[in-house]
């Protein structure tokens, strides 16, 4: 992906595609293929702004209760579903006032039920509550502690502790549930510990921090304070490469699955950065604009993809192998 100037970076790496069309989508029942491989279990959405389409997907999360919310970036919302695609409920609209959005990028849900999302535009952390009352909100534009420029993406850990990641500012800051800044790391470059305009971040089983680290085409791994534990992948079109790595979500063995956006598909990795398997995107109208963009995993083991390309969501079974 070509890095512009200003915030139509975003824009221009992860444009909309304009594909008619919505609804539910179930995938007829088969045997699966001996192997590794994951299955299309549900698809959802298209491109519009009525409930159910999407105007540029970006984050994904699922709470206790397996509801799916999706950060709808160009129509200033965030929607929640069921785990079948059921449209349940959204909030938002856009405007610069508490509670309202400009370009929602990526959202988070505590253990205590608590919604965060970040706003790229808005250059600021808000959180509701699940039904999408405005609880508080923190940050302002500028690059000193508690400041964002273009926040992407959020996490937070099991001690309610929020983490965010900052596109032009190359750092994560990590906070507490209430907005209290408590230290950052990184800084711009390749070296051990830097990013290059990162993307989004999760937390594996063992409590440490991943994050995709987009323009150096490689996963990080940290502790909770920001100690650099480890990093997979290079830049490439080959299996294990990537181009682009935006999201991703880490199986409570350690396996990865990474949005792999500038290839066009997800990638099945273990816990080592060995390639297990991959999904490419379906064919669709229009450009092929890089994508997916955004990835959730349930209780279940499912994960839901987020294509911007498509303005879809898309739930995935990862099947280790034999038929099912």
């Amino acid at each position: 992906m070509v890095v512009l100037n200003g915030r139509s970076w975003l824009i221009a790496g992860l444009a909309l595609a304009l594909l008619a069309g919505c609804g539910l989508f179930r995938e007829e029942e088969s045997k699966t293929p001996a192997g590794p491989t994951y299955r299309v279990v549900a698809r959802w959405g298209g491109s519009g702004s009525e409930p159910g389409q999407f105007n540029g997907v970006q984050g994904l999360a699922v709470d206790a209760e397996r509801e799916v919310y999706v950060t709808d970036a160009e129509n200033c919302r965030v929607q929640v579903f069921d785990a079948e695609g059921n449209f349940l409920r959204a909030w938002g609209r856009c405007g610069d006032e508490r509670g309202e959005l400009r370009k929602p990028m990526d959202v988070a849900i505590s253990a205590q039920g608590e919604v965060y999302v970040v706003d790229f535009m808005l250059d600021r952390v808000q959180v509701y509550d699940r039904q999408g009352n405005f609880l508080r909100a923190w940050g302002q534009a500028g690059d000193r502690q508690g400041e964002f420029s273009a926040p992407v993406g959020v996490a937070v850990d099991s001690e309610g502790n929020v983490y965010v990641c900052e596109f032009y500012n190359h750092r994560i800051q990590k906070f507490s549930s209430q907005g209290k800044f408590l230290t950052l790391w990184g800084g711009q470059g390749s070296g051990e510990g830097q990013l290059n305009y990162p993307g989004k971040l999760t937390f594996g089983p063992e409590g440490s921090l991943y994050v995709a680290d987009t323009h150096n085409y490689r996963i990080q791994k940290f502790t909770p304070e920001g100690e650099f534990l480890g990093a997979w992948g290079s830049s490439g079109t080959w299996k294990g490469q990537f181009q682009d790595p935006i999201d991703l979500v880490v199986e409570p063995d350690g396996q990865m699955h990474v949005a792999d956006s500038g290839n066009f598909r997800l990638q099945w990795v273990t816990a080592e950065g060995e390639y297990v398997t991959e999904w490419e995107l379906p064919e669709h109208q229009g450009p092929k604009f890089q994508s997916p963009v955004g990835l959730a995993r349930d209780a279940q083991g499912y994960l839901y993809v987020g294509d911007i390309a498509n303005n879809r969501i898309y739930k995935l079974e990862p099947v280790s192998g034999g038929e099912r």
